[in-house]
């Protein structure tokens, strides 16, 4: 490809702004093409599962009206044709409005770009729970297979979220595949909060009782009312065991006290802190939040 073509076809859109135009001229470089639509196959790493009829019709009208403002991502497979790695919204679009090609950039094996563009993906608001939880036990699975191990704390640094929120995440998608399912046909009309109230249930008969709540349209408080009923019945059982625990608790609760009297006592500003400071502080906001929720 040509610095010309780069420079001057303004259908390479928004790519540009994400890769380095200086590489143009480079054999490596990226591949900016018009492919045919029967030659793409959807990635199988795609965190996004639900599609939304009427915001694709919407997209597709707006491609109509004024063109493909950014290509989707391809990776050449080695089987024939193309895996499409960012952009299915814009190819289903495509197909949509009947066309049979689609501008794309082609991009070589040796980039990551499938981990990329999970990121990307992970970091737009309209990703369903489920989905942003498959998407990062995608990254996990990615780096597992390169033999390293991607913490929860580093994934909430690449994807720009709190390792509370992270571990909400990954713990929603091992909720039992029966409510997962469901989720996906009604998950416009259940609240994160009402999906986040099921976990923590070691008992998957009484996940499903609380999801059942959910589908009749009980509140947050409701569910969270059966849960702690729930939880009240096995208090009796579980006093032996928890009794060691005490200890522990005992030590923390001098410390958080202490830790909070000296917070409420001294002014201070962010522009007194540190950087390392405020990684300080971002971990102790977590770990309370994965104490006592949001």
């Amino acid at each position: 490809m040509s610095k010309k073509f780069a420079n001057t076809n303004p259908a390479f859109g928004l790519a540009t702004a994400t890769i380095n135009l200086d590489r143009v001229t480079n054999p490596d470089f990226p591949e900016v093409n018009e492919i045919l639509l029967d030659s793409i196959h959807p990635s199988p790493s795609q965190p996004r599962t639900i599609f939304d009829d009427a915001e694709l019709s919407g997209l597709a009208s707006s491609i109509h009206t004024h063109g493909l403002k950014q290509p989707i991502l391809l990776r050449r497979r080695a089987e024939g044709g193309y895996l499409l790695v960012a952009g299915e919204r814009r190819y289903r679009a495509h197909r949509l409005l009947g066309r049979d090609k689609i501008l794309a950039i082609v991009v070589p094996d040796n980039e990551d770009v499938e981990a990329t563009a999970l990121i990307e993906n992970l970091q737009r608001v309209d990703l369903t729970p489920v989905d942003a939880g498959r998407g990062l036990q995608g990254l996990q699975e990615r780096a597992a297979e390169r033999g390293e191990k991607l913490t929860q704390t580093a994934l909430a640094q690449f994807i720009g979220k709190s390792q509370s929120e992270v571990t909400r995440l990954l713990n929603i998608v091992k909720l039992p595949a029966a409510v997962l399912n469901e989720y996906e046909v009604i998950h416009k009309d259940v609240s994160k909060s009402a999906l986040t109230e099921l976990l923590g249930i070691d008992n998957e008969a009484m996940t499903i009782h609380l999801w059942g709540m959910v589908k009749d349209g009980a509140s947050v408080a409701e569910i969270r009312k059966a849960k702690a009923a729930y939880r009240e019945k096995l208090e009796p059982a579980a006093q032996a065991t928890d009794l060691p625990r005490t200890a522990p608790i005992d030590k923390a609760r001098k410390q958080w006290r202490k830790v909070a009297t000296s917070l409420t006592k001294v002014e201070i500003r962010p522009q007194d802190l540190s950087s390392e400071d405020v990684e300080d502080l971002r971990r102790l906001r977590d770990a309370i939040t994965s104490i006592i929720g949001e």
